[in-house]
């Protein structure tokens, strides 16, 4: 295995400066709306794709729907993702992580306050979102289609994401241990899938998985605090 983090295939980071945002939506479990402030950060443009995660685990199996060196690696347990962004962090003296919920929703609303990334119109996502409609049942490569606003690629549809947060109800605070990877606690999954309308999307929906969950379409990015 590679010794220096320059050697190995790796994702592509953006910067997002810090800022309060308006967190949640109008829903069930996005209940209620409050403000968090969020500090500046790194995180990957896409999600980890297949050769990028292969660098970390030789043995990896590649799913079916995402077969492609570029797609998103896929089938991979909460546990699988904070390892990789640990060993990540090891191989490159840099402290990356898996994304907060908050960090995570912050990212994907790309600086506005919108349904989606690119505004309200879910007619309007098909440059910005494999999803259901335009995606042919397959995941495509992390770097697809059209980025945000934010420059991020994909931040609702192809796969859905791993955070680091425990599945809380709202409001959320620094001080509350929910974005704590060592818990036990169900983990918050975000963005949906190629196997999910756009109408079913938004920046603010939350699902959520149990830590050892695998073989479905969840990948995971990465990102860094500055």
């Amino acid at each position: 295995m590679a010794t220096m983090y320059t050697q190995v295939n790796r994702a592509i980071l953006w910067l997002l400066r810090g800022d309060t945002f308006e967190m949640g939506g109008e829903v069930g479990d996005t209940m209620p709306v409050h403000a968090v402030d969020i500090g500046s950060f790194y995180i990957s443009r896409g999600p980890i794709s297949n050769i990028q995660f292969e660098a970390f685990e030789a043995n990896f199996l590649r799913h079916h729907r995402s077969a492609g060196d570029d797609d998103p690696a896929v089938g991979l347990s909460f546990h699988q993702a904070t390892a990789y962004a640990n060993w990540y962090a090891k191989l490159s003296h840099k402290a990356f992580r898996l994304p907060t919920e908050a960090e995570w929703e912050f990212a994907a609303r790309a600086m506005g306050v919108a349904r989606y990334p690119w505004g309200e119109d879910p007619t309007a996502g098909g440059p910005f979102a494999w999803t259901s409609e335009n995606s042919g049942e397959h995941c495509h490569p992390v770097d697809t289609p059209k980025p945000s606003k934010a420059g991020l690629f994909g931040m609702l549809g192809n796969v859905s994401e791993w955070t680091a947060s425990a599945y809380r109800p709202y409001p959320t605070t620094a001080e509350d241990g929910r974005d704590d990877p060592s818990g036990t606690e169900e983990r918050v999954v975000r963005g949906g899938s190629i196997d999910d309308s756009v109408h079913q999307l938004s920046c603010a929906a939350r699902g959520h998985r149990p830590p050892g969950t695998t073989g479905e379409l969840i990948g995971f990015r990465i990102v860094r605090a500055l």
